[in-house]
């Protein structure tokens, strides 16, 4: 096996996590290596501002995501488990190249169902610990929005003017506001002025389909890892896939052994710490892939807690056309994806049979395609003008609901059935609950409810099933105050090894309605600090 240097820390994974943790570790003078999986893709290799005519499948085969995810990612195998699926990109900077930006902070609530509710457990931490985090992330990436004065939607003391609504969106804050439903501007990790070197928006396509190539949108590679080589003690191995975290005689993590895609054999990089951060399914997979005599049920995972209480959020909308605004001349529309946002409401209303509630994102859909025409009736010229007409009128809202964090919904791996690289893959068990089941009902409702007080054409997409997990999966090796029923302790660190630590959204102790890329990232750089500081004194 081929070697490499000692290093003080390796990342295992280049996403929002990943980024945070280099970033602040080689500031705080630490000789830190990530491995990433994936490749570097250069920004103007990036099809975002095609159209779907101009692609070889009219973008029915996500040709503008085809870079980011590479033919030898590991299959994932769905046992026993209610229609989900798993977002596993491979690529250098994980989601943050092709994602939608928003940036919401958690509630108080969102940390203490447990002792408000009766439901799940507790965080291991509170709003207001974790408050200094979401303060100094937000600055460092640069997010556009305003205070709300919300409960349910914290919010910062710092942003960039907000994105000018579009005119469906004052069509709808108009029904929503005879409805007394909130609805903002939405609060997204976007530059709407130039912001830590980057310019402005100028709305030129749909960002979250083929990633953003004059570097407006927070990403790991463009905002972080600039950062961390600044520093000289940055080194970064792409291509690098992870095949398992080899211990110690005394069961600390030593190095991590993985596979070189270009070379193909096996190498190892040794660290004195190892920070994994690659996205719940593979993170869980990993830990969960490394076994040894110190660890026969896998790394950190004495008490049988890792790979569980998989959760995310629940999905489904609704696609309409209004009356007010079909017929009209074309324009650009797409412009940053969603520019409003509609908060959690439900709790303002009557007492629920459920805990929990959802948030609406709006108009994330990509305007350059015409979604509804395969759902409009006819054939011919006829046929061609009602989409026509429809299309300038197009009105999108995608909520994203709470799912229930249980033991029962988990990650596993099967040592029969191996990817390419000899490396066992994931496998899911799911199923929703109660919970899931009367909140995504009640969430159904509500979204007819306002589409009655709209004249609009409409297509709901609720399908039969809550379906998930939008690409917002959470927990598997989870932080929480019991040791039985978690892995983590409050700073990201594992119980069982105390050099290890897992800062991406599997530490999650349960979900909320919220998007977590915001919260990941304060979580990440609260567990830097604590590594920094242990550094320090002499105890990692």
């Amino acid at each position: 096996m081929g070697g490499t240097p000692n290093y003080d820390v390796c990342i295992v994974g280049s996403g929002a996590a990943g980024g945070v943790v280099a970033k602040e570790l080689c500031e705080g003078g630490a000789k830190v290596l990530m491995l990433e999986a994936g490749a570097e893709v250069d920004p103007s290799h990036f099809l975002s501002t095609l159209w779907p005519y101009q692609l070889p499948y009219r973008g029915f085969r996500d040709e503008k995501q085809a870079l980011f995810y590479p033919n030898d990612i590991s299959p994932v195998v769905y046992e026993r488990s209610d229609p989900v699926s798993v977002d596993r990109i491979r690529v250098l900077g994980g989601r943050t190249l092709h994602w939608n930006a928003v940036a919401l902070r958690y509630a108080a609530l969102d940390f203490r169902t447990r002792s408000l509710e009766g439901f799940e457990e507790d965080w291991p931490l509170t709003y207001e610990e974790l408050e200094p985090y979401y303060d100094r992330i937000e600055q460092i990436v640069g997010l556009c929005g305003e205070d709300d004065h919300l409960e349910i939607l914290p919010a910062g003391k710092h942003y960039m003017p907000p994105i000018p609504w579009r005119c469906s969106e004052h069509i709808l804050h108009r029904a929503l506001k005879k409805m007394r439903i909130p609805m903002i501007s939405v609060r997204k990790a976007l530059n709407t002025v130039p912001y830590d070197g980057r310019p402005p928006c100028h709305y030129c396509g749909h960002c979250m389909d083929g990633g953003c190539m004059v570097e407006v949108i927070f990403t790991s590679p463009d905002c972080m890892l600039p950062k961390a080589r600044a520093t000289g003690n940055f080194t970064l191995r792409t291509n690098a896939v992870a095949r398992e975290i080899l211990v110690d005689r005394e069961g600390l993590a030593r190095a991590v052994s993985y596979v070189d895609r270009g070379a193909h054999n096996d190498k190892q990089a040794q660290a004195k710490i190892v920070v994994v951060c690659c996205a719940t399914i593979e993170s869980a997979r990993l830990l969960l892939n490394s076994r040894s005599p110190q660890h026969p049920n896998g790394l950190g995972n004495s008490n049988d807690v890792v790979g569980r209480y998989l959760s995310g959020h629940q999905g489904g909308g609704a696609e309409s056309y209004l009356k007010e605004l079909e017929g009209l001349t074309p324009w650009n529309q797409d412009g940053a994806t969603d520019h409003v946002y509609v908060p959690r409401y439900n709790q303002l209303e009557r007492k629920k049979d459920y805990v929990g509630g959802w948030g609406i994102q709006v108009n994330y859909a990509n305007y350059m395609f015409p979604h509804h025409a395969t759902r409009v009736h006819g054939y011919g010229a006829a046929y061609k003008e009602s989409v026509r007409r429809m299309q300038t009128g197009y009105l999108m809202l995608g909520p994203f609901g709470k799912i229930e964090s249980r033991p029962e919904n988990r990650v596993t791996t099967n040592p029969d059935k191996l990817d390419k690289y000899g490396i066992p893959i994931p496998e899911i068990h799911f199923r929703f609950s109660e919970n899931d089941w009367a909140l995504w009902h009640d969430k159904n409702r509500s979204l007819e409810e306002i589409f009655s007080n709209l004249k609009a054409d409409v297509f709901p997409n609720f399908g039969s099933f809550p379906g998930g997990f939008g690409s917002h999966e959470v927990g598997t090796i989870r932080m929480g105050p019991n040791p039985k029923t978690s892995a983590l302790n409050s700073f990201c660190q594992s119980r069982d090894v105390k050099n290890l630590f897992v800062t991406d959204g599997s530490c999650f102790t349960s979900s909320s309605e919220k998007n977590p890329t915001l919260t990941i990232m304060a979580l990440s750089l609260r567990a830097a600090d604590y590594i920094k500081e242990q550094r320090r004194r002499g105890e990692l």
